[in-house]
């Protein structure tokens, strides 16, 4: 038997779309969530249907609580005076420029939005290398050329200071558990 490719969306070729049974949210937390993910989801469909077919769409939500949430292309005031007025007027029609200027700040928008995306996976991939490193790190190899004087006698200092913490602590260890340093001494001799 071959085996399945996995498809974009994570599944593989033998497995189909699940089915899900239409029926209320009980819990209203879930609702909440539920409500956000299929508007969201309704708006990008939207946008989709009125750049690929030159449509002038409208969408109206009203949510539970009464919030109200609209889109529309090229603009939900627009395709609603379209719609109640039976043809556009004058007053409400949409220019070529105006057009225009929409599909270049869409465009600008999904462009910073892609940038965003870059960003954010940068910065967690950096986060994770951070975590990845020692404890105690690499500072030791961070270019000392471009310090001043000033700034190389601080960092003396601090390693100074740093070799002093460190043999206090080995010394306080060595006081604390004579038996176990002993041993270890005598293993790493060894």
């Amino acid at each position: 038997m071959a085996p399945c490719s996995t498809a974009k969306n994570g599944r593989t070729s033998n497995q189909r779309k699940r089915k899900i049974e239409i029926k209320e949210v009980e819990q209203r937390n879930r609702r909440c969530v539920t409500f956000s993910k299929r508007k969201l989801g309704l708006f990008n469909k939207l946008t989709e249907l009125s750049l690929l077919c030159k449509a002038q769409t409208a969408l109206i939500i009203t949510s539970e609580n009464g919030n109200v949430y609209s889109s529309g292309y090229p603009n939900i005031d627009a395709v609603l005076y379209r719609y109640v007025a039976g043809g556009f007027s004058e007053l409400c029609r949409v220019t070529q420029d105006q057009q225009e200027y929409i599909e270049k700040q869409r465009l600008e928008y999904e462009n910073v939005h892609r940038n965003l995306k870059e960003k954010q996976k940068q910065l967690e991939e950096l986060k994770e290398a951070q975590k990845s490193r020692s404890c105690f790190g690499s500072w030791w190899n961070l270019s000392h050329q471009n310090m001043s004087l000033e700034d190389l006698e601080e960092f003396k200092t601090s390693l100074e200071t740093f070799k002093f913490n460190l043999i206090t602590l080995m010394q306080e260890k060595e006081t604390c558990f004579p038996f176990s340093m002993a041993s270890m001494n005598s293993q790493s001799v060894l």
